[in-house]
C-alpha cells in the first residue's frame, strides 16, 4: 500500500504503477488501458473535489486469480462514478456486476474505489482438450493393471476427490446465487429507480426469457424419446405443484442448510426489495452483501481454475470404468444444443426484420461485429464496447437506453444458458436410463429459467447451474466432467446468442418506449 496525493505528477505516478501492476499480473492490455484511463479519470476528479494536497492509499493486490486495484480516501462522501441522471447507480451496479466498471462505497469516514479487473482470458477449451487427452491416456493405463489396482483407484482416489469437488461447487452455489441475486436488486438504488427505470426493461426480459426457454425446450424435446406421465407416480404432474409450493420456505434459513436454490432466490429476492424500501437506512448492509459477495467469487474463481482437474479425474474414472459409450454419445448432446441457439437467433432476427421492416440481410450485418467476437471469443466482456456502440450508432436505440439495457440484458437475458442446461440435462437423463416425462420437461424448463437469471456470469457459473438442474431433476453428479467439458464447446455459441440477440431484442424494447431512431436502423451503414 502506498501513499499518493492530487497533485498532477502523483496521479502519473500511480497511473503508471496501476498500469505496470496490470501488465505484470497477466491483464489484457485493452482491459488494462481502460482501467488505467478511468482510475485517471476518477483521480482528477477527487482532485477537483479535494484540491491537491489531499491524501489517498493505492493498494493492488492479486490472490490466486483473483486481481483488485484499491484506493482508500478519507474525508467527505463522494462518488466520483455517479452520473448525472438518474439511472446513474443502477448502471454502474451493472456494469460492475460484471467486472466493467469500478465500484464505490463510503464506510469508516473513507471513500473506497475497487476495481477488479480479469486476467487475460486462456483458452479454456484447450485446457479440456488436454485434460481429457490425459484422462484418455491414463484411463487406458489404468485398464491394463489388475482389477483390484483398478478399483483401490476408483475408491481411494478418483471417486474422493470427486465427491470433494462436487461438494465444495454445492457449498459454494447457494451463498453465491442468494449474494447474486441480493446484489443485483441492491444495485437499483432505490425503489423509485426500480420501478421507473427497471420496471419495463426487466419485464420485458422475464416475459421474452419464459416464452424462449419453453420454445427452447420444446425444441430440445423433439430429439428426445418424451412421454406424457402420470399414473399418480413420480412422474406426476403434483411434482411441478410441489416445485412451486415448495419455493416459499418455512423459514428463512432452512434454505442455507438444506442448499434449495429456488428457495434461496425467493429470499434473495425478498430480502433486496425490503433493503431497497429501507435504503439510506440500511447502507451498511448493503456494503456487506458487496463485500460477502467478493469473497465468495474469489472462491469460485478458484474453484473454476481447477475444473480440468476435475474434468481429468471424472473422465480417467469413466475410461477405467469402461464407460467410453456415455463419453462417445455426447455428440448428440452437442448438436442438440447448437441447433437450438442457432434455431432461436435466427427467428429472432427474422421476426425483428420483419416487425421493423428492415432487410434480415442489413440486420445480420449490423449484429455481425458483436456476434462474430462472442463466437470467437466466447466472453461477453469481451464484445461489450463493440455491442454498446453498435447498439447506438448502427441499429438506432437511444444510447440512454443502451447505456442502462445493455449491462442488464448481459446479466439476466440467457437463453444459451437454458438451451445448455436444458439440453445436457436432457441429453444425460437419456444416455443414464432416466425416463423423460412431461412432468420432469416442465420441472426441467421452469428450473432452467430460474437458475438463469439467478446465475451470474462470473467463472464457474455453468458449472454452478449444472449442480443445481441436475440435483432437481435427478440427473447422476457422475457426468458432471462430461458437462463441463462439452460447456467449453458449447459456451461459444451459446454467449453469441445470448449477447447478439438481446442486442437484437433491445431494438423492440426501445420502440415500445419511443427510443428507437428507424432512419438509422434502416441506414446501410
Amino acid at each position: 500500500m502506498e501513499q499518493y496525493n492530487f497533485s498532477n505528477s502523483d496521479i502519473d505516478l500511480a497511473c503508471e504503477q496501476v498500469g505496470k501492476f496490470l501488465a505484470d499480473s497477466g491483464v489484457e492490455r485493452r482491459e488494462a488501458l481502460r482501467i488505467k484511463l478511468t482510475f485517471e479519470e476518477v483521480l482528477l476528479e477527487y482532485q477537483s473535489k479535494f484540491g491537491t494536497d489531499a491524501t489517498y492509499k493505492l493498494k493492488c493486490t492479486k490472490r490466486f486469480s483473483a486481481i483488485r486495484v484499491e484506493m482508500t480516501l478519507p474525508g467527505e462522501s463522494f462518488n466520483p462514478l455517479e452520473k448525472e441522471n438518474d439511472d446513474g447507480a443502477l448502471i454502474n451496479g451493472l456494469l460492475a456486476g460484471i467486472g466493467l466498471a469500478p465500484t464505490w462505497s463510503y464506510k469508516g469516514g473513507k471513500n473506497h474505489i475497487v476495481f477488479i479487473p480479469k486476467k487475460k482470458p486462456t483458452s479454456g477449451t484447450v485446457k479440456m482438450i488436454a485434460a481429457i487427452a490425459l484422462a484418455f491416456i491414463v484411463g487406458m493405463i489404468l485398464n491394463l493393471l489388475p482389477q483390484g489396482i483398478r478399483a483401490g483407484a476408483n475408491d481411494y482416489v478418483l471417486t474422493p476427490v470427486t465427491n470433494a469437488f462436487i461438494g465444495l461447487i454445492t457449498a459454494v452455489s447457494g451463498p453465491l446465487i442468494f449474494l447474486s441475486i441480493l446484489g443485483s436488486i441492491c444495485s437499483m438504488g432505490n425503489m423509485e429507480t426500480l420501478g421507473k427505470v427497471g420496471g419495463k426493461a426487466l419485464k420485458i426480459i422475464f416475459l421474452y426469457m419464459t416464452v424462449i426457454a419453453l420454445l427452447m425446450t420444446a425444441f430440445i424435446c423433439l430429439f428426445y424419446p418424451v412421454k406424457p406421465g402420470g399414473g399418480g407416480g413420480a412422474s406426476d404432474f403434483s411434482q411441478i405443484l410441489d416445485l412451486i409450493y415448495n419455493i416459499i420456505p418455512t423459514n428463512l434459513f432452512e434454505p442455507f442448510v438444506t442448499g434449495n436454490t429456488l428457495q434461496l432466490i425467493f429470499i434473495a429476492v425478498i430480502v433486496g426489495l425490503a433493503m431497497l424500501a429501507l435504503s439510506s437506512r440500511v447502507n451498511a448492509i448493503f456494503q456487506m452483501v458487496e463485500q460477502f459477495s467478493s469473497i465468495i467469487q474469489t472462491i469460485m474463481s478458484g474453484l473454476s481454475s481447477m475444473l480440468p482437474i476435475l474434468v481429468f479425474v471424472l473422465f480417467t474414472g469413466m475410461i477405467s470404468s469402461d464407460n467410453l459409450g456415455a463419453i462417445l454419445n455426447s455428440w448428440k448432446i452437442i448438436v442438440v444444443i447448437v441447433l437450438s441457439v442457432v434455431v432461436y437467433y435466427v427467428i429472432n432476427l427474422l421476426r425483428i426484420a420483419v416487425a421493423k421492416k428492415v432487410s434480415p440481410a442489413l440486420l445480420l450485418r449490423k449484429a455481425w461485429p458483436t456476434l462474430m467476437i462472442c463466437l470467437t471469443t466466447a466472453s461477453s466482456a469481451a464484445a461489450f464496447t463493440t455491442n454498446v456502440r453498435d447498439a447506438n450508432k448502427k441499429l438506432g436505440i437511444d444510447k440512454r437506453l443502451v447505456d442502462f439495457g445493455t449491462p442488464l440484458g448481459q446479466v439476466l437475458f440467457m437463453p444459451g444458458f437454458v438451451a445448455i442446461l436444458m439440453g445436457m440435462a436432457t441429453g444425460f437423463a437419456e444416455s443414464c436410463g432416466i425416463e423423460i416425462t412431461l412432468p420432469w420437461v416442465i420441472i426441467g424448463c421452469i428450473t432452467s429459467l430460474l437458475v438463469s437469471f439467478a446465475v451470474p456470469p462470473v467463472p464457474g457459473g455453468a458449472m454452478m447451474g449444472f449442480t443445481v438442474v441436475f440435483a432437481q431433476l435427478g440427473v447422476p453428479m457422475e457426468v458432471m466432467g462430461i458437462a463441463v467439458a462439452l460447456n467449453a464447446i458449447t459456451d461459444f455459441p451459446c454467449t453469441a446468442c445470448n449477447v447478439s440477440g438481446w442486442q437484437l431484442t433491445l431494438i423492440d424494447v426501445a420502440d415500445s418506449l419511443n427510443m428507437l431512431d428507424k432512419e438509422s436502423l434502416h441506414k446501410n451503414n
